[in-house]
């Protein structure tokens, strides 16, 4: 890291506060998940997190220079500074609910604001049309996660026949009905994905547009995620029974999640950049 020293402030003037800097991760940093079926507590020491489980007994120390994000059920209970040392080195944590639905995030103070975030702040709050653009591209998102899913299929020797094509097309893209064939818990990991890079675009989860219409792009994403889930799960989905075995499953995908992800949002970004002219 380059040091360099301020001059001395202008007489009067207080100087200014340092710039803040992202963290120091290691390279093989990674998601925390905290999602067994026994009480666990989290409290801290320095530069780790403590995991203690209440029923065996046994203790993990992880540095949190190798934490990404951290995802957890109700039987995580945390020290106060044990969060606050994850606010402080900028890492999220997501909560999930007893049945593995999404109950909340607790994220570190934005730290930017990219382009997009602009952009979508300045649709919802003075064009009276976005909410109605917004409704499209959303649409035709989810028909591109069935396109994807049809060559997915196809490559792999088993093209989805007209009638299951046309009965997908009204269930999802125009109902945005899907059936789930994976545990919910794997729903409140793709939702603590799409919190966590929301986040580091400094994206709002949630806009009100002029005439109170609401936008839940937070939802719609993580939505199009599970989606895509489920239609490309195959025989993986009878294969989950514990929560580690939900978490090494969603980790295996979530590199791919994480582009396609991007992809929604850079396809977003571009459809918001029109509605403006610009």
């Amino acid at each position: 890291m380059r040091l360099s020293h301020a001059s001395d402030p202008t007489p009067g003037r207080a100087p200014r506060p340092p710039r803040p800097t992202a963290p120091a991760r290691a390279p093989d940093a990674r998601t925390l998940y905290l999602c067994s079926t026994e009480p666990v507590r989290v409290t801290s020491t320095g530069e780790a997190l403590v995991i203690s489980g209440q029923a065996d007994g046994r203790v993990h120390r992880v540095p949190v220079a190798r934490l990404l994000r951290i995802v957890c059920n109700a039987q995580a209970h945390w020290s106060g500074s044990a969060l606050a040392l994850c606010l402080q080195r900028g890492i999220g944590v997501a909560f999930l609910g007893r049945g593995g639905e999404p109950a909340g995030q607790l994220w570190p103070q934005q730290r930017r604001r990219l382009p997009l975030a602009e952009t979508l702040d300045a649709l919802a709050a003075g064009h009276a049309g976005w909410s109605e653009a917004y409704a499209n591209w959303l649409r035709r998102e989810r028909q591109q996660v069935l396109r994807d899913w049809q060559t997915q299929r196809r490559d792999a020797g088993h093209p989805v026949p007209a009638e299951e094509w046309q009965r997908a097309m009204q269930h999802w893209v125009y109902r945005g009905e899907v059936a789930a064939v994976l545990p919910p818990l794997l729903h409140g990991m793709a939702a603590a994905l799409v919190a966590a890079r929301l986040g580091e675009y400094g994206v709002e989860g949630h806009h009100w547009c002029v005439a109170g219409e609401p936008v839940a792009l937070a939802d719609d994403l993580t939505h199009l995620l599970w989606a895509r889930m489920n239609l490309c799960a195959g025989p993986l989905a009878a294969a989950i029974e514990q929560p580690r075995e939900a978490a090494t499953l969603f980790e295996h995908w979530a590199g791919t999640q994480a582009g396609v992800l991007h992809a929604h949002l850079a396809s977003l970004g571009a459809h918001a950049r029109r509605e403006l002219g610009l």
